[in-house]
């Protein structure tokens, strides 16, 4: 909820000051672009790496609690990047159409994962390597959604 509500304060804050000013040369729309690419980097490259050092099992159970934190934490800037990327995409009226559209795979796939992780811990009950292997795995797809977010989002209506 913290991370939400700071991410958030934090792109409204980004936007209007980079709103005011109209030297640059930029539209609203680009500007609203690179705060979203931002704060949507931020939500999927800082679990990312909280979840690649969590891979290496910290002996102290302190670091493990908080790279876990950390990486559930920053996942939250997701509701000031993706969350808010669809009002900008669509208005409005078909916002929550939209992101009802585009967070379908993605709790889908979500439900599938929590077999798959139940798989590779079971395949791997006699290493230590089975919650490596999933938070690298978890690494893994964060860093993959930050490279298709940061490549091809942009906040250009498409929708009224």
């Amino acid at each position: 909820m913290i991370g939400g509500l700071t991410a958030g304060n934090l792109a409204d804050y980004v936007l209007v000051k980079l709103e005011e000013d109209k030297t640059d040369g930029k539209s609203d729309d680009e500007k609203r672009t690179q705060v979203r690419k931002l704060i949507q980097g931020t939500a999927l490259l800082g679990p990312a790496a909280c979840l690649t050092l969590l891979s290496d099992l910290p002996e102290n159970a302190a670091t493990a609690q908080l790279l876990l934190g950390g990486a559930v934490g920053l996942q939250s800037f997701d509701v000031a990047g993706f969350g808010a990327a669809t009002q900008d995409k669509a208005g409005k009226r078909w916002a929550g159409l939209l992101y009802s559209l585009t967070s379908l795979p993605g709790v889908l796939i979500g439900s599938v994962s929590v077999s798959v992780t139940g798989q590779i811990l079971d395949a791997m009950s006699d290493t230590d390597g089975g919650w490596s292997t999933v938070f690298q795995l978890n690494a893994a797809i964060c860093v993959a959604g930050a490279l298709c977010f940061l490549l091809l989002y942009d906040s250009k209506r498409e929708f009224e």
